[in-house]
């Protein structure tokens, strides 16, 4: 127990300190900085009185759990005392805003039992951690890491970090960006578990020393007496500090993210790391690229990037799943010099000593538990001159056992030039960077992003083609999709991002988004304003939370939120039905959709209405023919948003009875950017058609 509470009085008190914190912003909504060290004096007599008397009993609950219910108690009774005089019974306190009393039940809390059913957020993780974010930031970087650092960050998760910078206190950062504890921990769950922490590592020059001359004894294999791999033994910092330098690349296109292990996997891991005791083997995969030779990490990226955010003071051992904790150790003596003293024999004198690890950084071990995690050897098997398909061979063979997920699996053998676009848009498009949906730092992790990405290509632009499977949404698109789709994707979600605000992100699940995505592409044809669009999701949102959405006499509601979310019949439902909603809360209909067509092309070019619509059905497949034989992948005049305008063009050709083919493809070779208003856009075009033809001519 002495062990326990000494984890309280650590690093200034930080975490007794935090826990009392926490309990004032989640009960009492926060109290004046000045009042604080009062109740952090409490705090101190609480816990020695926990032991002194000996009060806690393990077979009740955790030991977090019986202190915070403890501290608890004993600010409820210093605010009795405060308020002598006034009514007050157990359990009972004043609100300090209206000055009436009211009721709290106090219970012993386990920090591991989760805030709401279902979810991964704990009791603990509301509770801020003893990592220090801003303390690393300025201790060990420069200025262009830490730029780097925070650009890689969502943007509130970055302000938080600035805030957090400047000494604001957190509740004070919570009220300015309107985000509750929930929000809070998520956000900041995006730095404690970004890659790029690990920028700021710090090794000393004796491990640096130390890890090269162990690189120089391994008895490595030459190259030309193998077949097509070797196997060679690493010591773990070499491994670390070719990942921090480039020198091995943890990111291959088809790798799924780090940090997926529980708490239980990572402390059992990092333990045993420090005891010394082997682990699986470390898989990489060398390929030559233009010439360059790249190595790529295939297998133990977990491994290695958590021994790497370990090294980087960006996490602590904890209890939850660690063994042999108390860790046995030399500590050698030193002369005035810094020379280790040595005995008649010649040997290095030395003490042994015992260090627990539980609740600690790396930063804080011992020069020999430093030095014994930076030397440990680790087998790594390395295959040569790998192809595409090979690396993705290797992926999904030493992922086979309880690895990955199936959304990660199906995402190897996604063709590599589209498995860039996707993970391009899921890591940094704002939309899913910035959380404007209801997505979470494990969504992330766990590549549930990649995933709606690829259904969102799939309900877009394949909706009779859906596919329950996860397997088979990757297949399809793997084999279909275009630059284009691509392209036109990347333009709803920055239209979406300027639309879509706090209230209407829960709209986005992982499971909804691609109904929306798909939903707005057809509000985009219809030519009004997005702003619309905004009123369209949150009339939505009222109606659904009222249930009073009907769709041909059936509870729009049961469809959209039918627990079958993956089968066609739903999928097809929802989208069809919430166009159908939204035409009527727009007032048009399906025609009016296809007569606004009609009528803005009658209204450019003075044409009758009549003949338009006769032979739109032929303007539209002289036009995809057109852009499928003129215009290159890629160019953004194959964005859906200048259909209207494109069409335009097309009847205005035979109007005038001039041929547009190689204008069409000059236009899209010098032109990137393009109207948002069609009438002027197509304006724009004709304009500059006229002059085309007027000089070839």
């Amino acid at each position: 127990m002495e062990q326990l509470l000494n984890s309280y009085y650590e690093n200034d008190a930080r975490k007794l300190h935090t826990t009392i914190n926490n309990i004032f912003n989640r009960s009492y909504g926060g109290i004046k900085d000045k009042d604080m060290e009062e109740f952090y004096g409490i705090g101190t007599d609480v816990l020695f009185k926990i032991w002194h008397n000996n009060t806690y009993d393990p077979s009740k609950g955790d030991f977090d759990g019986y202190v915070y219910r403890a501290l608890c108690l004993a600010i409820i009774d210093e605010f009795k005392k405060r308020t002598c005089g006034k009514r007050t019974t157990k359990n009972f306190i004043l609100d300090k805003k209206t000055g009436k009393p009211f009721k709290i039940n106090i219970q012993d809390v386990s920090l591991d039992a989760p805030v709401k059913e279902g979810e991964n957020l704990t009791q603990g993780d509301l509770i801020p951690s003893d990592f220090d974010m801003e303390a690393i930031i300025f201790e060990r970087c420069e200025d262009e890491k830490v730029e780097r650092f925070l650009n890689s960050l969502p943007k509130i998760t970055r302000q938080i970090i600035e805030m957090k910078m400047d000494n604001i206190p957190v509740s004070e950062i919570k009220e300015k960006l309107e985000i509750n504890d929930r929000e809070y921990s998520n956000y900041m769950n995006y730095a404690k578990m970004n890659e790029n922490l690990t920028l700021f590592t710090k090794v000393s020059n004796m491990s640096n020393r130390c890890i090269k001359e162990e690189s120089k004894m391994n008895n490595i294999i030459p190259i030309d007496v193998t077949d097509n791999y070797r196997m060679d033994k690493i010591p773990l910092g070499s491994l670390l500090d070719d990942m921090r330098d480039g020198k091995i690349n943890k990111k291959h296109i088809l790798q799924r993210k780090p940090f997926q292990w529980t708490e239980r996997q990572k402390n059992k891991y990092l333990t045993r790391v420090l005891n010394a005791q082997p682990i699986p083997e470390i898989i990489i995969c060398e390929q030559t690229i233009n010439g360059k030779r790249k190595s790529h990490l295939i297998d133990g990226l977990q491994r290695l990037s958590y021994a790497e955010l370990f090294r980087a003071d960006g996490i602590v051992v904890k209890s939850d799943g660690a063994e042999f904790c108390e860790i046995p150790y030399k500590e050698y003596i030193f002369d005035s010099e810094g020379n280790v003293l040595t005995d008649n024999d010649g040997d290095a004198i030395f003490e042994e000593k015992i260090f627990n690890v539980i609740g600690k950084r790396f930063s804080e071990l011992p020069q020999f538990l430093k030095e014994r995690f930076n030397k440990f050897n680790i087998n790594v098997t390395t295959y040569f001159n790998c192809s595409d398909d090979q690396i993705a061979y290797h992926i999904r063979n030493y992922n086979n056992q309880e690895g990955m997920n199936k959304a990660q699996y199906e995402f190897t053998g996604v063709n590599v030039h589209i498995a860039e676009r996707i993970k391009y848009i899921s890591d940094k498009h704002p939309f899913f960077k910035d959380d404007y949906g209801k997505y979470t730092a494990k969504n992330k992790i766990k590549g549930d992003i990649e995933k709606v990405v690829v259904e969102s290509i799939m309900v877009i632009n394949f909706l009779g083609e859906w596919k329950k499977d996860v397997k088979d949404s990757f297949t399809f698109v793997n084999q279909n999709v275009t630059d284009q789709m691509f392209d036109n994707f990347l333009e709803t979600l920055d239209r979406l991002c300027k639309v879509v605000n706090k209230e209407d992100k829960n709209m986005f699940t992982t499971t909804n988004s691609p109904i929306w995505f798909a939903v707005f592409e057809k509000f985009k044809t219809l030519n009004i304003p997005d702003s619309r669009f905004t009123d369209f999701i949150k009339y939505i949102r009222n109606a659904l939370d009222a249930d009073g959405l009907h769709l041909e006499g059936e509870p729009f509601a049961d469809i959209y939120k039918s627990r079958n979310t993956r089968d066609k019949t739903i999928v097809v439902k929802k989208v069809s039905g919430l166009i159908a909603l939204m035409y009527e809360f727009l007032h048009i209909t399906e025609t009016d959709a296809v007569n606004s067509t009609v009528k803005f092309i009658s209204e450019n070019l003075n044409m009758d209405m009549e003949s338009i619509q006769c032979d739109l059905e032929f303007y539209e497949n002289t036009l995809e023919k057109l852009q499928q034989d003129t215009i290159r992948d890629g160019s953004k005049l194959l964005n859906r948003e200048n259909h209207l305008s494109l069409l335009t063009m097309i009847v205005y050709s035979y109007k005038e009875d001039k041929d547009l083919d190689d204008w069409m493809k000059q236009y899209a070779e010098k032109n990137n950017t393009y109207y948002t208003d069609q009438k002027k856009n197509f304006l724009h075009m004709r304009d500059d058609f006229e002059r085309y033809y007027h000089n070839e001519r």
